[in-house]
């Protein structure tokens, strides 16, 4: 019976352990886009152990997804070819998912944009999909009207998919709370990180190093602190401000460390921040995220400094290493005390580590993401 775990073969009735579910994982894009890699990507050898074989299937095409994190172009007509490239491959990824559903057991959908003729095809097969994102895909922070028309797509394309699925999961209680109005099941599962994978942070002399590691997309929210970042290469001129993965400056006066960003590398830079920078807007859009990059920094024993939002607030209030601002006065007041006391440094750096592997963890979040997957209809609350 389709859905019902895979009946075992001869090396299982002879006491070998195999796989007992088959799972398609169908990403949006492929690495080294962060969103498949840390939702999906990094819990596949958990997975397994928890006797589940698993391939995966890709939807955009590498060019297109460098695109996408790139900020699709810099005029309308580049951005709008962008996302009738997009549309058209999401169109053809479908179809290659569609003739491979057969040959499994359960199906999870990272952040698909499921076209409106797949959706009788697929609820079919409602029991067992899993549909998974950690964006606030309802809302959307675009200003033109082409932004706009594709953030009602996006909006639309979300409802068709917990319309399809036997439950959604997702990295807040925001987005949670959003399944549940659109009438779906929903499941948090926090985007989290591969603690172990961090070597011991080394004691590190010189100049301190204040740092940043993102994407294109989001490295436009640097802006807003530019001028706290200047008071504090004014008051402590010896201080490093580097950034990583922004492509181009995103400052209007400063000139930062600008380093592009390399997966072999990443590990390495994280360890060589003495403090993590993250911030943004408080919007609909940023209260959908899941504050990867606090939690990168923490794995590493950095203590954060970042912008105050609800969602911010949920995962890194407390005793989370973190220091949370509302105004550019803040943030320098905040940099300036760690940059001034490096057993502060240390000791929110722990408490950011600790908090890190205590909650947002793979070790943690994979066993509660294999039993979504196990019993979609069940899974966990």
């Amino acid at each position: 019976m389709r859905g019902e775990p895979s009946a075992p073969d001869a090396d299982s009735r002879a006491g070998a352990t195999v796989p007992t579910l088959r799972v398609l994982c169908v990403l949006l894009a492929p690495e080294p886009v962060p969103g498949p890699r840390y939702r999906v990507l990094q819990y596949l050898p958990l997975l397994e152990r928890h006797g589940m074989r698993c391939d995966t299937l890709t939807v955009l095409s590498a060019t297109t997804a460098r695109r996408s994190v790139g900020g699709a172009g810099s005029s309308p007509a580049r951005r709008l070819w962008h996302w009738l490239r997009v549309a058209l491959e999401t169109q053809l990824g479908c179809v290659r998912l569609l003739a491979r559903l057969p040959r499994y057991d359960r199906v999870l959908l990272y952040r698909v944009v499921l076209p409106g003729w797949a959706t009788p095809l697929l609820r079919r097969r409602r029991r067992d999909l899993v549909y998974d994102y950690d964006d606030a895909l309802d809302a959307g922070e675009g200003a033109t009207l082409l932004e706009r028309l594709r953030q009602r797509h996006l909006a639309r394309a979300l409802g068709r998919a917990i319309r399809v699925c036997a439950v959604v999961c997702t990295s807040n209680r925001r987005n949670a709370g959003v399944i549940a109005r659109l009438g779906g099941r929903a499941v948090v599962v926090p985007t989290s990180v591969d603690v172990a994978a961090f070597p011991p942070r080394q004691s590190r002399s010189g100049a301190v190093v204040i740092g940043w590691m993102g994407t294109p997309s989001t490295a436009k929210y640097l802006a807003a602190i530019e001028t706290a970042l200047e008071a504090v290469l004014v008051a402590r001129p010896g201080t490093i401000v580097r950034v990583i993965g922004s492509g181009s400056n995103p400052f209007d006066r400063l000139h930062p460390e600008l380093i592009p960003w390399r997966q072999e590398e990443e590990l390495s830079q994280l360890l060589r921040f003495d403090i993590g920078l993250m911030p943004m807007p408080d919007t609909a859009w940023t209260r959908g995220k899941a504050a990867l990059k606090a939690l990168q920094y923490g794995a590493a024993r950095s203590p954060v400094v970042a912008s105050w939002t609800s969602t911010n607030e949920e995962i890194l209030g407390g005793d989370a290493g973190a220091i949370l601002c509302r105004t550019s006065d803040e943030w320098t007041a905040a940099l300036l005390s760690l940059i001034d006391d490096p057993a502060r440094r240390r000791i929110l750096g722990e408490a950011a580590h600790a908090h890190v592997s205590r909650r947002y963890s793979i070790e943690v979040n994979g066993p509660r993401l294999a039993a979504v997957l196990a019993s979609p209809l069940e899974g966990t609350a």
